[in-house]
């Protein structure tokens, strides 16, 4: 297996566990009587631990150039935490066991995210094709986790975890030795803090939070509404979240070059605007298919590709893992926040009311972006411009 191929093979194998996680976990600890703010903690306690440790998962990338490393054992202890899954019997246990899993897959981001964008200077076509890798993964996990969920137990899911996991694993394990390590470069680190002091950066992070409360304030909760709601069968919500994931594959190989094209700017607030017409729609609507049809809707690459472009532009090499750790930590603190602000309004009225919290951050962001977020002033090859 070639250098590049064992990195999309891995990136894969990594994130297919996380859309079994994200996809059904929420139904089953719903189905042991687990509450909506405790299914958020699913969310919310791993956001908390990227939050401190993507950023040092990336410094550590930096520092020792050995992604393979890293990555050898964050798949390992994936696999591990899906073999623990059948033996638990409590939603409490399943939430404890997923915040262990996330102390290593924080990683993932900043160390394939890195490793992207340090190989090719097209920093819109690199996060594009990482996150091509990342989304394949994730949805032939869920497309086999959603017909394996309606037809056997849930323990089925909980083996195609684990494999993934255990598959990945080996795959890291004999990858051609150059295949999961990047250069060193001779620029001059600026840490943490010096990230963090520049205007630029600081706005990035915050502009992020609000889109990813957004966002996961309700779509982290997106099947059971589908479920016990509108009442979806689990096999639509296994399609939905497959649909959502194979629709991102082809957004970000489009939207990938597109901000290297017209700029991260614009496709960052085409994003967020999305999300604000997204939220308005579906306030109004509650038919099963047209829910699912607006949920696949790929919206969240315009973002997600747009932040990692400028994170990008902002930082040198030698600071690449650090910051694109730093914008994971600000993404994940949003992705948290928002499932714990939905649990809590859910718990207290009812999913609808997530709705409408949503579409309200939704449109600040709109606005805080075209007034705050600055574009880099780069020059753009005339070949990439052309699409060449």
């Amino acid at each position: 297996m070639n250098q590049r191929l064992t990195v999309h093979v891995s990136t894969g194998l990594a994130f297919g566990p996380i859309g079994v996680i994200w996809a059904f976990l929420p139904i089953h600890l719903r189905s042991l009587g687990a509450s909506y703010l405790l299914i958020a903690l699913v969310s919310l306690i791993p956001a908390i631990e990227t939050i401190g440790l993507s950023p040092a998962w990336g410094g550590i990338l930096d520092k020792t150039r050995r992604g393979n490393k890293i990555l050898l054992v964050s798949l390992l202890v994936q696999g591990v935490g899906f073999s623990v899954f059948p033996f638990l019997k409590t939603p409490g246990e399943f939430v404890l066991v997923v915040s262990l899993m996330g102390l290593f897959s924080s990683s993932f981001i900043p160390v394939y995210g890195a490793m992207a964008t340090l190989s090719n200077r097209q920093y819109g076509r690199a996060i594009g094709g990482f996150w091509t890798a990342a989304l394949l993964g994730y949805a032939t996990a869920t497309l086999i986790g959603g017909i394996l969920y309606q037809y056997e137990s849930v323990n089925s899911l909980f083996l195609l975890g684990a494999t993934y996991g255990y598959v990945g694993t080996l795959v890291v394990l004999f990858a051609p030795r150059d295949a999961l390590t990047v250069k060193r470069f001779l620029d001059i680190s600026r840490g943490y803090w010096g990230l963090l002091k520049q205007r630029n950066i600081a706005i990035l992070c915050l502009l992020s939070i609000t889109v990813l409360v957004s966002t996961s304030a309700f779509n982290s909760f997106f099947t059971v509404y589908l479920v016990d709601v509108l009442n979806g069968s689990r096999l639509t919500a296994g399609l939905a979240a497959t649909g959502t994931t194979v629709l991102g594959v082809f957004a970000y190989r489009l939207v990938g070059p597109l901000n290297d094209k017209v700029g991260r700017k614009p496709v960052f607030m085409l994003g967020a605007a999305g999300y604000a017409a997204y939220f308005t729609i579906l306030y109004f609507v509650t038919n099963v298919v047209v829910v699912t049809v607006l949920w696949i809707l790929p919206i969240y690459p315009l973002v997600q590709s747009a932040a990692a472009s400028l994170m990008s532009d902002y930082t040198s090499a030698a600071d690449r893992g650090k910051g694109l750790g730093l914008l994971e930590s600000a993404i994940s603190l949003g992705g948290g926040l928002g499932p714990l602000a939905g649990g809590l309004i859910a718990d207290a009225a009812q999913l609808q009311a997530v709705i409408v919290f949503s579409l309200v951050i939704a449109l600040f962001s709109v606005a805080s972006s075209q007034i705050l977020l600055k574009e880099p002033k780069i020059t753009v090859p005339a070949s990439i411009r052309a699409g060449t």
